[in-house]
Formats: C-alpha cells, sequence, structure tokens
C-alpha cells in the first residue's frame, strides 16, 4: 500500500524514476525498524487496508511528536478516511510537527484543515538527483 499511494501521490513531483523503483521488500524492511519508534493506525474500506498514519515521538528538537507519514489509497481520497486516521493517531497531542513537500497541494490542504499551519523552517530533500523542498507544519493544541 505504501508504494501503492506514494506512487500515486507524487507522481510528476518526485522522478519517475524513484517511483518506479520502489519495493515492497524494502518499505517492509523499512517499516519493520520504524513501528518501534511511535504506532501505526490503518484505516480499512470494505475490509481492505486503504490507509495508514505513522505518529510518534519528534526526531525535531523543537517539537514533542512527529507525524512521519499519512497515507490513503487514490480510491479513498476525499472519503474522510485521513482525517479520521489523523484524528485516532494524533489524539491529544499538544505540539505535533510533520514536513510536507512544498509542491505537494493535496498534502498541504489537508494539513490545514487539521488545524496545522506552515512555521517557517525549510529543508531540501534531494531524490534520484532533484532537489525538492520541504516545508514544515505545526499543529499547536489539541488536533482535530
Amino acid at each position: 500500500m505504501h508504494v501503492q499511494t506514494w506512487q500515486a501521490a507524487y507522481r510528476g513531483l518526485v522522478p519517475d524514476s524513484e517511483l518506479d523503483g520502489l519495493s515492497v521488500e524494502a518499505r517492509t524492511s523499512m517499516w519493520e525498524r520504524a513501528i518501534p519508534r511511535g504506532g501505526v493506525w490503518v484505516g480499512l474500506v470494505d475490509s481492505a487496508v486503504a490507509g495508514f498514519i505513522a505518529v510518534g515521538p519528534s526526531r525535531e528538537p523543537d517539537a514533542a511528536f512527529q507525524l512521519y507519514a499519512i497515507y490513503v489509497l487514490p480510491s479513498a481520497w476525499s472519503t474522510g478516511l485521513g482525517y479520521e486516521l489523523a484524528r485516532a493517531a494524533l489524539g491529544a497531542e499538544q505540539d505535533v510537527v510533520v514536513w510536507v513537500f512544498d509542491e505537494n497541494p493535496r498534502a498541504r490542504r489537508f494539513y490545514e484543515r487539521l488545524g496545522f499551519r506552515v512555521d517557517g523552517l525549510e529543508k531540501t530533500e534531494t531524490i534520484d538527483g532533484v532537489e525538492l523542498k520541504e516545508i514544515r507544519y505545526r499543529l499547536t493544541g489539541v488536533a482535530g
């Protein structure tokens, strides 16, 4: 699911060579290492996984909590599944950060609807030779 959502959400932003080369095995290994850091919630549609969110202690020194990833299959976009996942995973967290590709308006609108605001920090990630600007969003107060 993570590979499918990356390919759908980032096509046209992340180089095709990177997206086409994503491996379920590599992502599985990554998640097996990452899950102990925090928690992962999954969302089901008709008894099949259609989305997930991963959250946990922040890697950022100035924040308590971090939203590491949230992905929903395109077939479940605009259904409210992402919102429900965020509400369940973030609960009453008071200080949450998330990094978002600057040129990803769908994700930016989603986080803004949840109450996240750009906090002024930026970084550049290089993927397959292409530099992509990321901006940090922060949620202060109770989520959703």
